[in-house]
């Protein structure tokens, strides 16, 4: 079925997937707005809103909210990223009026009572504390950190301790009144919906959504092949390494999918077999290609014991190294472009995956990129694109890397051990 999209005169999107066989309706709010469009002082506040914006509206208390959702079988959840904050629910058909009420009810109308955030500053505090208690997690933080330096995407979502404790009621009206409005704003629903009802309710629930002015402030992200290795009590060695990738808006992120795919994006890839299989260095290695409008990264990521740091590294470049030199078939990368169209064909029965993939792309490149249109760029991957993507990624062997655990040599190339 096709996904249709719509414009309203206030400037809010609306697209909207009709899925015959589902037996759900997936609908979410997407605003493009996250942690990189935070000033120094707001480190942390648009995660911060997210949590806020379930704590009670004029109608509703914080369990009203979710009661409305799951008390009719529905879920109801939020997400904060580096580029956009995301409010979703799914239900059955005939209670959709009741989730866009409920999301529209918590984006507009929020209580924000000063108890409220006092108490919740707690609750994410010990958020950021969990998140401290995971070296695999705290990794990524650290190696965005060490990758992009002082550029916006390098800052962690959840924020630091210093500004969570400082944000006020004040704060968080004004980050909406600038951000939270239409030309930000997606309204995204996949499942057993038709576009007309979709539309009436939007415009219905959404009629006093502030209009504004968006005011992007991109900037090219650049990378550095810093070091940095943070001492931790813990028996293992967690790290993350890599390079500069492509933004979204640059095709040629489909070859980096395909290398991604072949390199470690799953237990089949070259990463996989000759590090965890062959060598038993690891339990886990895999590979990430991320991209962002302002850029993206490619990254390796493992843990492993002290003793087996050095030759885990060692053995990942000679991967990296192996594929510059060419040594790649094409039968290596047909198997990996099967594998990339088995994901994305599975992914699309989804009401959930299909909501957000529509959203976000409708809020980052103006229209739906279809899943056929992902796979016919796919498929036009060979074996030489493949090759001169890693050259240049990987072609003058520099690359950042962040590390946490227990090391038996202190120091890193910038003189910046620990935090």
């Amino acid at each position: 079925m096709p996904i249709e999209t719509f414009t309203l005169p206030s400037g809010l999107r609306v697209a909207c997937e009709h899925m015959p066989s589902a037996r759900s309706v997936a609908v979410g709010v997407f605003l493009a707005t996250g942690s990189r469009d935070e000033r120094a002082s707001e480190r942390g506040i648009a995660h911060f809103i997210e949590h806020m914006l379930f704590k009670g509206t004029a109608r509703r208390d914080a369990l009203d909210i979710v009661r409305e959702i799951e008390g009719r079988g529905g879920y109801i959840n939020a997400e904060t990223d580096k580029e956009y904050t995301a409010f979703t629910v799914r239900v059955l058909p005939e209670d959709l009026t009741v989730a866009l009420d409920v999301l529209s009810d918590m984006l507009l109308a929020p209580r924000l009572d000063s108890q409220d955030i006092e108490r919740e500053k707690r609750v994410v505090l010990e958020e950021l504390r969990e998140l401290m208690d995971y070296p695999e997690e705290y990794v990524y933080d650290l190696f965005a950190q060490t990758l992009w330096q002082r550029h916006p995407l390098a800052h962690p979502v959840i924020g630091e301790e210093r500004t969570i404790r400082s944000f006020a009621r004040a704060d968080i009206q004004r980050v909406m009144a600038e951000r939270y409005i239409t030309p930000n704003t997606v309204v995204s629903a996949a499942g057993q919906v038709q576009p007309d009802r979709l539309v009436a309710l939007v415009e219905r629930f959404f009629r006093d959504m502030p209009i504004g002015q968006p005011q992007p402030r991109l900037r090219q992200a650049r990378a550095h092949a810093h070091r940095r290795l943070l001492p931790h009590p813990t028996r293992q060695i967690h790290f993350c390494m890599g390079t500069a990738g492509v933004n979204v808006y640059d095709n040629r992120r489909y070859t980096l999918a395909v290398l991604d795919t072949l390199l470690g994006g799953n237990m089949s890839s070259r990463l996989f077999q000759e590090v965890r299989e062959k060598r038993g260095l690891v339990y886990h290695i895999g590979t990430s290609a991320i991209a962002y409008r302002e850029g993206g990264y490619f990254a390796i990521h493992a843990n492993c014991s002290p003793e087996n740091y050095d030759r885990v590294l060692e053995v990942v470049h000679q991967q990296l190294q192996e594929v510059c030199l060419g040594n790649l078939t094409e039968e290596e990368v047909q198997r990996a472009r099967h594998q990339l169209r088995g994901g994305l064909l599975m992914s699309t029965e989804s009401v959930n995956g299909r909501m957000s993939a529509n959203a976000r792309s409708l809020l980052f490149h103006g229209r739906v990129i279809t899943t056929e249109e992902i796979i016919e760029h796919i498929d036009q991957v060979d074996a030489q694109r493949v090759i001169q993507m890693a050259r240049d990624l990987f072609g003058n062997g520099e690359m950042a890397i962040a590390a946490i655990g227990s090391f038996t040599e202190g120091g890193n190339d910038d003189d910046e051990h620990g935090e």
